[in-house]
């Protein structure tokens, strides 16, 4: 009995050590971004990340609870803590203060925009005026739209849930173009017929994300991807070959076709030689003169160890690459290459091996590279190479791959084995830089991020978003301390009535003056204000301050009318709104009548269920309900007629050229007919003439809006405003 017992307790002792040794659980957020990380027709995770994590995780005894969910849902698990860890993350300022990031970078993730097989948009200048399709939130939206804002051109953007719906609205013809990255572009294009132009989106830098409480997790990732990123036969880059390489069959030029180059390149050196032969025996002494000449040249833009071309011929070619570049308005990169401790080669084996390496080095790397490029040994072990054009945006990556590839074999020389490895710094024109010193410069910059992240691996130059997120942190502290403080102030723009020329009502649009920058309209902080979540505080004030406003107007027995206050995307993503205007109402005692809510069409299809929802019982309020800018967006008319809303708002860009553009007249004249047909009042914005406001008036328009009237005015002229009026009835 007493053997029986001492028999059980071991083998309950041995089951609770098994237990305690069990792998650790990560929960870990999935969503579909094929073929970075999706879930594959079996319900099963896949991707480039799945198998890289895997690894780790097989190497760590971890067991990997995958939770799929869309991407805007996985950023709030993870902010919340209901998920451990999420892949596929690029890097901006406010996710680093949202989340934990590992430190070494996974990939470098491109952006580029896709049209219809019939389509071509060859620039980015050709963006002006298109319609745009991007993913809400990304950081390929953010990056694009500041590049545009910059360069002055402005397309409409039109924001949707994934890439997917961006490559389906442009297959249908809502947009015009649409941008994805090109992982995604590359696998799905031709399943949308769909083509790439020479648009392309600087690089995000991809990472693991983990809550706030995983950072021995990410540590843990971090070891892992260093020793991979650092060896060039790694499960890293034997993925990367996997999942981005070119499919097998755009990797080798067909049979006959190498054959046709062969028998070319042997005839051309067969009539070289009979040409040289001829030249030689009937100008001698011109053809000696000549060589000698020839080799000068040659010794005075070529390195005399390599023969690659030297520092001189290196600027030389790197200005012309440019010129091409800024005239066919595409970009090129300069990669910055350094042997990583060579220098004790030199000290331990002398400089006649050391030269001997070089040598072998230099040979390896120049024919790895394509031959449109440039590559030259700028002095010592630092060679730089430049790629151009850049039309395809993974032919960085398979460019630095190659390169890297060079150190997977030791170089021998006599009998003397060495194992090498390099850093690369990489920089990209125009916006690391528009001169090749500026270039060269900040590629060897990026070069000794590169040795710093632990040599052996690659970086991109990043000052500019540097400094660009620099700016925009001050900018969102100053628009933070405006809210709590002072400078932000509401003007307003009179409604005219067509029928009567009366007043009706007035546009509330925010302000901001800025205590450096001056006066700054909505677009220029409005941007900002959605992306950093002050839009909803921000909101609220304006919201707050037009009802007081109007109140004020209305208990002086002016007959002001109605004040319509722009509502964003955010605001109307969650119920608080309804709460929200019910107790500013109450506070401000400005009636329900008195307020007009102005929503986008771009804003209700993106939360339409819900949009709906909130929009019937602000409606049951006794609030107005408009839609601004239609005919920008991509809704569906049939679920037009659903929405409890009272008014359509002409977009302006069809306003502009009315009177002109015949097109332009019949779009007026189909909304206009459309919101007769389902009893909506119809509003034109932007109008700036008189032949605009005649041809309205005949196509039936009730009420306008624009400079022909009135500019946008402090609250004080606009009760001016309204006295004047007043006296002339």
């Amino acid at each position: 009995m007493v053997v029986a017992v001492r028999s059980c307790l071991l083998l309950l002792l041995l089951v609770l050590a098994q237990a305690g040794q069990g792998g650790q659980v990560i929960d870990v957020g999935i969503y579909q971004n094929e073929p970075k990380i999706f879930i594959d027709a079996q319900g099963q995770p896949d991707g480039f990340f799945v198998e890289l994590l895997g690894k780790i995780a097989a190497a760590e005894g971890w067991t990997l609870n995958y939770l799929p969910c869309k991407w805007s849902a996985c950023l709030n698990n993870l902010e919340q803590g209901t998920i451990d860890l999420l892949p596929d993350v690029a890097y901006s300022e406010e996710r680093a203060r949202q989340f934990l990031l590992s430190r070494e970078v996974v990939l470098s993730s491109w952006s580029v925009v896709y049209v219809r097989d019939e389509n071509d948009i060859p620039s980015l200048k050709e963006l002006n005026g298109k319609s745009l399709a991007v993913v809400k939130g990304s950081i390929q939206f953010q990056a694009i739209r500041e590049k545009l804002k910059r360069l002055g051109i402005a397309p409409v953007f039109h924001e949707v849930n994934s890439f997917s719906d961006v490559f389906r609205l442009v297959k249908i013809g809502w947009v015009d173009a649409g941008l994805v990255n090109t992982y995604f572009g590359t696998k799905h294009a031709s399943e949308y017929q769909l083509k790439k132009t020479g648009i392309l989106v600087r690089p995000s830098l991809l990472s693991f994300a983990a809550a706030s409480n995983q950072q021995p997790l990410l540590d843990t990732i971090d070891k892992y991807l260093a020793a991979y990123k650092s060896d060039g036969q790694s499960v890293y880059y034997q993925l990367a070959e996997h999942w981005f390489s070119p499919p097998d069959g755009e990797k080798h030029l067909p049979q006959w076709v190498l054959w046709v180059l062969v028998l070319g390149g042997l005839t051309s050196l067969l009539l070289a030689a009979v040409a040289i032969l001829f030249h030689f025996l009937i100008k001698r002494k011109t053809a000696e003169l000549s060589d000698k000449a020839a080799r000068l040249e040659h010794l005075a833009n070529h390195d005399p160890l390599t023969s690659l071309p030297n520092r001189k011929l290196f600027f030389d070619r790197l200005k012309q690459s440019l010129r091409r570049a800024e005239r066919k308005d595409t970009m090129l990169a300069v990669l910055y290459i350094d042997l990583d401790q060579f220098k004790q080669v030199n000290d331990s084996f002398g400089h006649a091996i050391g030269d001997e390496v070089l040598k072998e080095i230099a040979a390896r790397l120049e024919h790895q590279i394509r031959d449109e490029d440039t590559i030259a040994r700028l002095g010592g072990d630092e060679f730089a190479v430049v790629m151009e054009p850049l039309k395809e945006a993974d032919n960085i990556m398979h460019c630095v791959q190659r390169l890297s590839s060079v150190f997977k074999e030791p170089v021998m020389v006599q009998d003397q084995h060495f194992v090498l490895s390099a850093s690369i710094g990489i920089s990209l024109f125009p916006q690391d830089g528009t001169d090749a010193h500026t270039l060269l410069r900040n590629a060897d910059t990026a070069m000794f991020k590169a040795k710093e992240a632990g040599r052996g691996t690659f970086q991109f130059y990043v000052e500019e978003m540097t400094r660009y997120a620099v700016e925009r942190a001050k900018l969102e502290a100053d628009l933070r301390e405006a809210l709590e403080g002072s400078g932000l102030e509401v003007h307003y723009q009179p409604q005219i009535g067509l029928k009567d020329g009366q007043i009706v009502g007035f546009e509330a649009l925010a302000r901001w003056r800025h205590p450096e920058l001056g006066m700054l309209s909505p677009k220029q902080f409005i941007p900002l204000a959605e992306d950093s979540g002050l839009i909803l505080p921000l909101g609220e004030w304006v919201l707050r301050a037009a009802c007081r406003q109007i109140s004020q107007w209305h208990s002086e027995g002016m007959q002001a009318g109605f004040v319509a206050v722009n509502i964003s995307a955010h605001q109307l993503a969650g119920y608080a709104l309804l709460d929200v205007v019910k107790k500013i109402l109450r506070e401000t005692g400005c009636h329900p009548e008195w307020l007009e809510l102005e929503l986008t069409e771009s804003a209700i299809m993106t939360q339409t269920r819900q949009a709906v929802s909130v929009m019937n019982q602000l409606r049951e309020l006794g609030v107005q309900l408009a839609i601004d800018d239609f005919g920008t967006g991509y809704s569906s008319l049939a679920y037009l007629r659903l929405l409890p809303i009272t008014k359509l708002k002409i977009d302006r860009s069809f306003i502009k050229h009315v009177s002109e553009n015949v097109d332009d007249v019949a779009i007026v004249r189909a909304v206009t007919a459309l919101g007769k047909t389902l009893n909506l009042k119809v509003v034109a914005e932007g109008v700036e003439t008189g032949e605009q406001e005649a041809l309205l008036r005949t196509e039936g328009c009730d009420d306008v809006q624009g400079y022909y009237y009135s500019r946008v005015l402090p609250a004080a002229e606009a009760k001016e405003l309204l006295r004047t009026r007043a006296a002339h009835v």
